[in-house]
């Protein structure tokens, strides 16, 4: 068993609230470019979808500094309004936590959860605050041990994580054909492509995109973002089923307990949703029989990976295999969530952000570098990210 010392103490938390404004956005040109209105210079609102996306690429990051000095980085996956969860962290959450003695990562998150869940704080940017602070803490108890993350969160963590491309962002069709092929020939094993709520399109994109490929791309993956209305759903389950998807994401409202529970017996896809969840305590109806899903998707952005930690242990206890979602977020999101996957089993693929990589690279450094359809575990402390703390101040928006 791990043996490492992992008690803390907090002596100061910094947030950062980061906008990319000199670079292509969250979506980059996925069909053409965003919506046909602007509705702001800062939101846009993408045809056949209910949810909001920035325009450009904005982040949180968190510098959490221990007692004895060792310094660690968090993020959350907070890409609609960033300094909402760093004012929470610099103006609430610091003064809660500091200068108070703690067991370890998980303990600290409980403490800061109980302190305002009688107020109904169960998820929001509070909880992405507390994301945000249990991945820094994690880090930095990482580098003290001179360990990486994931030997701290197990004994034997895995040392290669395949992974899928999370969405073929190219304006038009035969671009992201070249697209896939590219990354076929760069040892790519599975591709997840977006969905709007016109699912006979969203079918002819798959068996076009199926028919150029061939079997160079083994498994594909769909994600209606939400978007099925009426028996929409069913029909989509049953005919990506058909097309042979690894599964179908995100089908119904995230709210929907019960439309979700009646969907999983009907034929078809495996149904995969996660993302919006942050605590146990909101995960263990869908996991309950009746099950509400066949695959469980946490992200350690909103839920930590101490609270991930425990969710991925009661879907197993379930029956429930786990891969991380890897949403919006830079080279410090995008490390939690590899090395809270090299802990999470190896039935799925790995979702990866290739885009917000690049993106990363412009304030990071990191240990995890995709090669031949996956990543490797890194020997490096922590995370494995060194952040540019001078390329942030030149990101960072000033309030």
């Amino acid at each position: 068993m791990n043996t490492v010392d992992l008690s803390f103490e907090i002596k100061d938390i910094t947030a950062f609230h980061l906008a990319f404004t000199d670079q292509p956005g969250y979506w980059e040109d996925y069909r053409g470019g965003g919506a046909a209105v602007a509705e702001s210079a800062r939101f846009e609102f993408r045809e056949g979808w209910q949810t909001v996306y920035p325009r450009m690429v904005e982040a949180m990051l968190l510098r959490v500094t221990l007692k004895d000095g060792t310094v660690g980085w968090g993020e959350s996956n907070t890409p609609i309004g960033p300094e909402v969860t760093a004012l929470v962290c610099e103006r609430l959450v610091l003064p809660m936590a500091k200068g108070r003695p703690f067991e370890d990562p998980q303990v600290l998150w409980n403490f800061l959860y109980d302190a305002q869940r009688g107020r109904g704080y169960a998820a929001g940017f509070y909880l992405d605050a507390l994301a945000a602070l249990d991945i820094a803490a994690w880090d930095a108890l990482g580098k003290r041990a001179d360990k990486p993350l994931a030997a701290l969160l197990s004994d034997a963590p895995r040392q290669s994580i395949p992974a899928y491309l999370s969405g073929l962002r190219q304006a038009s069709l035969a671009g992201r054909i070249e697209a896939m092929n590219d990354w076929a020939d760069r040892g790519l094993r599975g591709i997840k492509i977006f969905l709007d709520g016109d699912l006979d399109a969203g079918l002819a994109e798959l068996a076009a995109l199926q028919e150029a490929g061939g079997d160079k791309i083994e498994q594909w993956m769909v994600d209606t973002l939400w978007m099925c209305r009426g028996d929409t759903a069913r029909r989509a389950k049953s005919d990506f089923g058909k097309l042979g998807a690894r599964f179908l994401e995100c089908p119904l409202q995230p709210e929907n307990l019960q439309g979700h529970r009646e969907l999983l017996v009907e034929p078809g896809a495996p149904i995969a949703l996660g993302e919006h969840f942050r605590t146990h305590y909101q995960t263990a109806a869908w996991f309950d029989e009746p099950r509400a899903l066949d695959i469980y998707q946490p992200d350690v952005g909103r839920t930590g990976l101490s609270d991930g930690l425990r969710q991925v242990a009661a879907a197993r206890a379930a029956g429930i295999p786990s891969t991380p979602h890897m949403g919006s977020g830079l080279a410090v999101f995008q490390a939690a969530t590899l090395h809270f996957a090299a802990v999470c089993g190896d039935e799925c693929l790995q979702e990866y952000q290739s885009g917000l990589a690049e993106r990363a690279a412009l304030v990071s450094e990191t240990a995890w570098v995709y090669a031949d359809g996956g990543f490797r575990l890194p020997d490096r402390p922590g995370l494995g990210v060194e952040i540019d703390e001078e390329a942030v101040a030149r990101y960072a928006v000033m309030v």
